[in-house]
C-alpha cells in the first residue's frame, strides 16, 4: 500500500470541512424549522409560501442549481468507484470527475464560514424555541450528527491508514453525503415534523384539555373573545389597559392567538383572583375560532373586520366569513356580540339572534364616533352612545383606524359598568405601540413610523389614510401581501393606486407582486423612477438614507427585515 505525508493532512483538512459543514447544516436545518414555526405547522400555509418569490427563491436559487449540478457529477463519480470503473458519459470516464470532491470541500468551508457570520451577527433565522421546538430539533439533527460521527472516525483513522485509492473513496463518499444531506434537507425536516405531528397532536390536546378544565373550574371569570382579518390585537391592548382601572384582567400575549397561545395563557397565567380574561382569536382554517371559544368559554365576542387575508388557505371568502363568526355563533343565549358595524362583510352575514353592541365611525348605532381630529401623533373625537351619553377622547394613537378599535373598547367598558372617569384614565394610559404604530425623529431629521407588526389590505389602506397627515415628502416602504389566493393581483393593484396618490416613493421589499402596485402607482400619476424594487435590506436603507430629508416621513409597513427597523430607530 501506497503512503505519503499527504493523507494525514488531508484528514485534518476533511475534519476542518466536517466542521464548517455542521455549521451550515446547522444553520439550514434551523431555517426549515424556522419557516414551519412561522407557518404555524400548516401545511398549507408552509406550501402556499413557495408561490411567493422568496418561496421560489428558495428551491430555484443558483446556488440550489449549482449543488445540484455538483452532485450530478460527484454521483458519476461515486458511481464510478464503488460500481464501474469503466463507467463513461459524453465521452468522460467517471473518474474524470475526481476533481469534483476539492470544490465539494472548498464550497462548504465558505457557506460553514457565512453561517458562521449569520450567526455571529444574528441574522440567521432560527425558531423560537417553545416545547414543541425543543422536542423536534434534536430528533431534526439526527441524520447530521449521524454523518458527523462516521465521517469524523474515518478522518481520525485515516491519519495513518489511508493509501491513495482508499482516500479517494472516503473523500468521493464524503463529498457526495455532504451534497445529498444538504439538498434533502427541506424533505427531512419537513418529514420529520409531519410524522411527529401525531405525537405532538397528542402533547396539544392534553394541554388543550387540560387549559379547558381549569377554564371551567374558574366559574367567576368572564372571556372576552377576539377576532377579525385585522384590528384584534389593538382592541385586545386597549381594552385590557381600559378595564385593567376597574378589574383585575389577564390577556392573551402579543399575537399568541392560536389554540395553544391560548391554552399557555390560561394554564400560565390565569388564577382564581382574575375578573376577566381578554382572549385574542386567530385561526387559519374553518373551525379554528370554535375550537378557540371551546377552550376559552366567552360570553362577549368582539368581532372586528373582516376581509381577504389568508385567503389562500381558507379557500374562499365565505369560508373566512363563517370562521369569523364561529365565535359570535359559540356566544350563550345570555352572551353579547360587540360587532363593527362599519364592515360591510359583518353587517351582511349577522344574524339578528344575539345581544349586540354596534360600533363604528361611520354608522350611528349603538355606539360612534364624532368631531374626529387626526394629526401626526394623537387621536381625538366625541364618543357618543345611544343612550345619550358621550364621551370626549384624547388618545396618543397613530390613524384614525384606532377610532374603530378604541370604540369597540370603549363599548364594552361601558357595558360593563365602568364609570367615565375610569374609562377616560385608562384611555390616557394607552400607548401608541399599543394600536400597532410606533413613531420617532431619525437623527438625520425625517420621521419614522413602524407599522410591521402584521399586514393586511384593510391595514395598509388605513395606514395609507392616515399618512395623508404628512405635508413633507412621504416614503412607503412595504412587502408585497402574501396568503390573498385569488384576489391577490387586483388587491395590490388597488393598493398601488392608492399609495401613488398619497405617497411621493415607493420601496418594494418583495418582488411577488411588484408589477401590480407599480402598475397602479403609476396609472395615478407617480413616477416610475420613484417606485423601486429593492430586496436587500442594505439597499432598502441606503435608499431611505439617500432620499428622506430632514421633516420627510418613512412609513415601514408590515414585515419588513429587523435590520432596516434596527438601522432607522437606532439612536
Amino acid at each position: 500500500m501506497l503512503y505519503t505525508s499527504a493523507f494525514p493532512a488531508l484528514s485534518i483538512f476533511g475534519l476542518i470541512v466536517l466542521m464548517f459543514w455542521i455549521f451550515w447544516e446547522t444553520k439550514n436545518n434551523l431555517f426549515w424549522v424556522y419557516l414551519w414555526q412561522l407557518k404555524n405547522y400548516h401545511i398549507g400555509r408552509f406550501l402556499a409560501h413557495f408561490s411567493t418569490t422568496s418561496g421560489r427563491r428558495l428551491l430555484f436559487s443558483k446556488a440550489m442549481f449549482m449543488k445540484l449540478a455538483l452532485f450530478l457529477m460527484t454521483s458519476f463519480l461515486f458511481y464510478a468507484i464503488f460500481f464501474n470503473q469503466n463507467f463513461e458519459i459524453l465521452g468522460f470516464n467517471g473518474l474524470d470527475f475526481l476533481f469534483i470532491v476539492p470544490i465539494v470541500w472548498l464550497v462548504y468551508v465558505f457557506e460553514g464560514a457565512y453561517a458562521i457570520f449569520s450567526f455571529l451577527t444574528k441574522k440567521a433565522k432560527k425558531p423560537e424555541f417553545t416545547s414543541k421546538i425543543i422536542f423536534i430539533l434534536p430528533i431534526i439533527f439526527i441524520p447530521m450528527g449521524v454523518a458527523s460521527v462516521v465521517f469524523a472516525i474515518n478522518f481520525i483513522y485515516g491519519f495513518s491508514q489511508y493509501d491513495l485509492y482508499d482516500f479517494s473513496i472516503i473523500g468521493t463518499t464524503f463529498a457526495f453525503s455532504l451534497l445529498l444531506l444538504d439538498l434533502l434537507t427541506p424533505l427531512i425536516a419537513s418529514f420529520i415534523i409531519l410524522l411527529l405531528q401525531p405525537i405532538t397532536v397528542f402533547a396539544r390536546n392534553k394541554i388543550i384539555k387540560k387549559a379547558t378544565e381549569k377554564r371551567k373550574k374558574l366559574e367567576n371569570l368572564l372571556t372576552i373573545g377576539i377576532t377579525g382579518s385585522f384590528g384584534k390585537s389593538s382592541v385586545k391592548e386597549f381594552l385590557k389597559t381600559i378595564l385593567s382601572e376597574s378589574f383585575f384582567v389577564a390577556a392573551t400575549e402579543k399575537n399568541k392567538n392560536s389554540e395553544m397561545g391560548v391554552s399557555e395563557a390560561i394554564l400560565e397565567t390565569l388564577n382564581e383572583k382574575h375578573e376577566i380574561f381578554i382572549c385574542e382569536m386567530g385561526a387559519y382554517s374553518r373551525g379554528g375560532i370554535k375550537l378557540l371559544a371551546k377552550i376559552a368559554a366567552p360570553k362577549i365576542g368582539i368581532l372586528t373586520g373582516i376581509g381577504n387575508q389568508h385567503l389562500a388557505t381558507f379557500g374562499s371568502q365565505q369560508n373566512i366569513i363563517k370562521t369569523k363568526f364561529e365565535l359570535i355563533d359559540a356566544l350563550p343565549e345570555e352572551g353579547l356580540a360587540v360587532l363593527n358595524w362599519d364592515a360591510n362583510l359583518i353587517r351582511d352575514n349577522f344574524k339578528e339572534d344575539k345581544n349586540t353592541i354596534r360600533y363604528g365611525v361611520d354608522t350611528k348605532e349603538d355606539v360612534w364616533a364624532e368631531n374626529i381630529e387626526v394629526d401626526k401623533q394623537q387621536v381625538s373625537f366625541k364618543a357618543v352612545f345611544k343612550t345619550g351619553e358621550s364621551l370626549l377622547i384624547k388618545a396618543n394613537l397613530i390613524g384614525k383606524q384606532n377610532i374603530a378599535n378604541l370604540l369597540g373598547a370603549l363599548a364594552v367598558a361601558k357595558r360593563l359598568g365602568m364609570e367615565n372617569e375610569e374609562i377616560l384614565r385608562g384611555v390616557s394610559k394607552i400607548k401608541s405601540s399599543q394600536g400597532g404604530l410606533d413613531l420617532i425623529k431619525h437623527n438625520k431629521g425625517f420621521y419614522v413610523i413602524n407599522a410591521s407588526y402584521s399586514m393586511n389590505v384593510a391595514g395598509v389602506l388605513a395606514h395609507l389614510d392616515y399618512f395623508k397627515v404628512w405635508n413633507q415628502k412621504k416614503i412607503f416602504v412595504m412587502p408585497c401581501l402574501i396568503e390573498l389566493g385569488k384576489t391577490a393581483k387586483q388587491s395590490h393593484y388597488e393598493l398601488g393606486k392608492k399609495i401613488g396618490e398619497i405617497c411621493d416613493t415607493l420601496i418594494v421589499v418583495s418582488a411577488d407582486y411588484f408589477n401590480y402596485l407599480k402598475k397602479g402607482a403609476i396609472e395615478v400619476g407617480m413616477k416610475s423612477e420613484n417606485i423601486f424594487l429593492l430586496t436587500k435590506p442594505e439597499d432598502q436603507y441606503q435608499k431611505i438614507i439617500k432620499t428622506a430629508k430632514s421633516g420627510d416621513a418613512v412609513f415601514l409597513e408590515g414585515r419588513v427585515s429587523d435590520y432596516l427597523i434596527k438601522k432607522l430607530f437606532e439612536k
